[in-house]
């Protein structure tokens, strides 16, 4: 592929709204599905084996929080974040879910880190230009 062309984007990508606003989208999507794959494994897995899956879990959801956050470091400001952002990174919340389910409590609190500071960034936007 020539050097000036971009990257052909999967229609997965676009319906999610593409970019950084699917990566956000993914961040939080692949977290809350895993869990049905946890429940599975720890089911079909002997008892020995489920701490491995419970670990990995809370590896995906670490992972899915520590990547919004990621995204709102880079992208702090409301006004100049991509359409559709603001929302994906404050539903990241729903990644409480996914580490109530594991009892990872440090995830239980970090699920929380990126939409409270995406709620603040947005009301300080506000005020200033108010």
């Amino acid at each position: 592929m020539p050097p000036n062309q971009s990257p052909p984007t999967s229609s997965v990508v676009t319906r999610l709204g593409g970019g950084v606003v699917a990566a956000a989208r993914l961040c939080v999507i692949v977290p809350a599905v895993f869990i049905l794959v946890y429940f599975l494994l720890a089911v079909v897995s002997p008892q020995s084996f489920v701490h491995v899956w419970v670990w990995t879990e809370r590896a995906v959801v670490s992972a899915g929080i520590l990547g919004v956050f990621w995204i709102f470091i880079r992208h702090p400001w409301h006004s100049r974040r991509p359409e559709g952002l603001t929302h994906a990174l404050l539903v990241s919340v729903a990644l409480l879910l996914p580490a109530l389910v594991t009892g990872f409590w440090p995830a239980v609190i970090g699920a929380f880190v990126t939409p409270v500071l995406v709620a603040g960034s947005v009301l300080v936007e506000r005020f200033r230009h108010a």
